[in-house]
């Protein structure tokens, strides 16, 4: 069997026909998508100007966007049936962008876990430590950290070398074992734990205080269906981010721990395909998940009547419906029954779905003695 910079390879008229769709609706999706999304984002930022949580959004999209760009190479070799045709120089900055682009959306969603820890589990910390300029610290290493290692190979640490299997150029696990750990401790290992770590800490946040007010309020049905509700988008995140990330590692780790161990071309390309499309999924995510999020989509597309959206960030106005802890509903100025209040049920309920970007805001969720502060 051919092995991954084999030459001697070509894809079949039947794999072209099959892969060549795949990637230009990934690359079609990721880019448009993703520039919708920056648009909301930054007319929601213009609106609320300490709304720092967007900033984590936008900097994934900028990355998603040149991401997908980056796969047209990898179209345009599948439609050659496999054949590079752009010269070494340009299969090494594919190499570094592929690296460089994939490692700072990953970087990055772990940023934004961190920062909804601190929004939902240490509140009282948050606007502390996420002011502009820490918030601008943060996306620069989310950038700097990649691009080190992605022009490591450059300089003589590992290679980009064109696979086949891939049809992209990309640095050979089996090449420079050290720098393979390096680059898995820093860019895989390590986001993973810390993301799974934040997730964990705000699940278990939501469902103890869903379950304090589930025994105040037990004839509230909502509150119970929004813990579900909670619980499923948290699963649905994370299972996504895993899915598409599992198989190419395994293909990866084999590729390194037995250089001799042939990975079937299919294998090789469709566990890389699952890589790449995290570039298109998020936005996908976001109408999916998020009401807010679909109804600015179609604001920005002209699709309905524009008006004020809301904020998508994770921070800002009080939602309608959210309980607070004398059972009142707190009630936003976009809302015609809204009146100004200064009591203090209203002043120390803040609002949880607030800050956690893909809860559907229109159901209700209790907010009593949650540590959250806005943006």
């Amino acid at each position: 069997m051919p092995s991954p910079v084999d030459p001697d390879f070509h894809w079949s008229t039947l794999a072209i026909g099959l892969l060549a769709p795949v990637v230009a609706i990934i690359i079609l999706l990721g880019m448009i998508g993703n520039i919708l999304v920056i648009i909301v984002l930054w007319q929601q930022q213009r609106r609320s100007h300490r709304a720092t949580g967007s900033y984590f959004l936008i900097n994934l999209a900028i990355a998603d966007i040149f991401g997908s760009a980056n796969l047209i190479f990898m179209l345009s070799t599948i439609i050659n049936h496999g054949e590079w045709i752009f010269g070494k120089y340009i299969c090494k900055l594919n190499g570094v962008l592929t690296v460089l682009l994939g490692a700072t959306s990953l970087l990055t969603l772990c940023a934004i876990s961190v920062n909804r820890y601190f929004k939902i589990v240490e509140g009282g910390k948050y606007n502390r430590i996420y002011t502009n300029t820490n918030t601008l610290r943060i996306l620069a290493l989310t950038w700097l950290v990649p691009f080190v290692l992605a022009l490591a190979p450059i300089l003589g640490w590992s290679e980009h070398e064109y696979q086949v299997g891939k049809c992209v150029c990309h640095f050979l696990f089996s090449r420079s074992i050290s720098y393979t750990v390096t680059f898995a401790v820093f860019v895989v290992i390590a986001p993973f734990t810390v993301i799974l770590f934040c997730y964990l800490k705000i699940y278990k946040i939501i469902k103890t205080h869903g379950a304090i007010m589930g025994n105040l309020r037990r004839s509230q049905p909502s509150v119970h269906v929004e813990d579900i509700k909670i619980a499923t988008t948290l699963f649905i995140v994370i299972l996504v981010f895993i899915v598409c990330y599992i198989p190419a590692s395994i293909v990866n780790i084999v590729q390194m721990i037995d250089p001799d161990f042939h990975i079937p071309h299919w294998l090789d390309m469709v566990s890389f395909l699952l890589v790449v499309s995290n570039h298109a999924n998020n936005p996908i995510i976001y109408n999916a998940l998020n009401r807010s999020f679909r109804q600015a989509f179609r604001e920005v597309l002209r699709l309905r009547p524009r008006r004020e959206p809301r904020d998508l960030s994770g921070s800002g106005a009080k939602y309608p419906n959210c309980q607070s802890r004398t059972g009142t509903t707190a009630r936003s100025p976009s809302n015609p029954g809204y009146q100004h209040s200064s009591t203090s049920s209203e002043k120390h309920s803040p609002e949880i779905k607030h800050s956690f970007d893909f809860v559907d805001k229109k159901a209700s969720l209790p907010c009593s003695k949650l540590r959250t502060s806005s943006c």
